[in-house]
């Protein structure tokens, strides 16, 4: 019998032992994995903790600790392919980037979580006023992700040219927040698909539908252009302060001037970027038509002012589009209706920009247009004050 019970005692000594050991793993591989971690993605799952422990408190778990989706959730293919698992009801939304930002803007304004900067006055002077103090998460690499996760968005919004770059932000971001993604193609011959996937996620089908019908619309209506002569109007669109940033052919930001019909005379390699830097001797060299410029939105320069700069500089004087006073800039209110950023907003570009270059063209009014489009897409009914200001680039300036 005291053999016995010795044996016994010798048993359970062990089995606490390797127990221990056990648990001294657990923790060296817990360790390791923090050690590993970037300082945000650390303070990123120390936020999701919270927020776990938080949903314990309000009795959104279940008795064992996991979180209680029990009736929760639709799987759904985004614009990647991605196959992803979203709430049944998405009230909040968080866009990674300005261009997210306006597509929910324009057609879900009310589950916006916030924007990516703060509003100028010139973007105040059109965006609803309630929409003004949105919280600012920032944007690239200076996203606040704890006030994203604090905030507790129900989805994570992706939008740009489809790409492995575009997936792998998705996923991380899913991976690293412990929030749904999903990914938008934001190529503007892809717009009416891409309301209608908006639609079709946010269940306001009916609303999607008439923002992409819009788009639809406006690429028969410009398709449908017949240029007099057949001569076509080569082009050049410039961005910055000099007006010396380019958008070459082929680029996601020249989209809207090749679907306008025009001949972009950036016609150079693209490389790695969206844009290209050239000379003011390239420019000379191509002595295009017309000139567009975007100004330059980070230094609060618009596209009226810095055309008005082109025209009085001595030197660009000897360009065929000075001479003909053919240079012009982009209305830029609420966004540049051109570019920067590329989204939503250009639709309305294309209007405006077949109207300048190919006016006897068109088989639309273009300022009925414009109308119907901020009615649609920006939930406002424009002002004659207000039309005549958006294109001489006053509109939100007092003067």
């Amino acid at each position: 019998m005291k053999k016995n019970l010795l044996y016994l005692v010798l048993i359970l000594a062990m089995l606490s032992t390797l127990w221990g050991c056990g648990k001294a793993e657990d923790k060296k591989e817990e360790a390791a994995a923090v050690a590993s971690s970037s300082p945000t993605e650390t303070a990123a799952k120390q936020e999701i903790q919270k927020v776990g422990e938080q949903g314990k408190e309000n009795g959104k778990e279940t008795e064992t600790g996991e979180p209680d989706t029990s009736g929760e959730g639709r799987e759904i293919t985004d614009m990647a392919g991605r196959m992803v698992i979203v709430p049944d009801t998405i009230e909040k939304v968080f866009p990674t980037d300005p261009t997210a930002g306006i597509f929910l803007y324009t057609l879900v304004p009310d589950r916006l979580l916030g924007w990516n900067y703060e509003l100028n006055d010139t973007e105040k002077s059109i965006i609803l006023e309630k929409y003004h103090d949105l919280p600012n998460f920032g944007m690239g690499d200076a996203i606040n992700y704890e006030a994203v996760i604090s905030a507790g968005p129900d989805l994570i919004f992706v939008v740009g040219a489809l790409n492995d770059n575009l997936t792998d932000q998705a996923d991380k971001l899913a991976d690293q927040l412990g929030i749904p993604a999903v990914v938008v193609d934001n190529s503007l011959k892809a717009s009416p698909d891409a309301y209608r996937f908006m639609g079709e996620l946010f269940g306001v089908q009916g609303e999607a539908e008439a923002l992409a019908s819009y788009a639809e619309r406006t690429f028969a209506d410009i398709a449908a252009m017949e240029i007099q002569g057949g001569k076509k109007v080569r082009m050049y669109y410039g961005n910055g302060e000099d007006a010396l940033e380019t958008a070459p052919t082929g680029s996601d930001h020249a989209q809207i001037i090749d679907m306008t019909g025009a001949v972009n005379a950036a016609d150079l390699e693209l490389g790695d970027g969206t844009r290209l830097q050239i000379s003011l001797e390239q420019l000379l060299a191509w002595d295009p038509d017309v000139i567009v410029v975007n100004g330059e939105p980070k230094a609060n320069i618009s596209g009226r002012q810095t055309a008005e700069k082109i025209l009085g500089d001595p030197n660009f004087a000897s360009l065929k589009a000075v001479q003909n006073g053919q240079v012009y800039g982009t209305p830029n209110a609420p966004f540049s209706w051109v570019d920067r950023p590329p989204g939503p907003n250009r639709l309305i570009g294309i209007r405006w920009l077949s109207g300048l270059i190919y006016p006897d063209a068109l088989d639309f009014d273009v300022e009925e247009e414009v109308c119907e489009f901020f009615r649609l897409f920006y939930h406002v009914e424009l002002t004659e004050e207000q039309l005549a200001a958006l294109y001489d680039g006053t509109i939100g300036q007092g003067n």
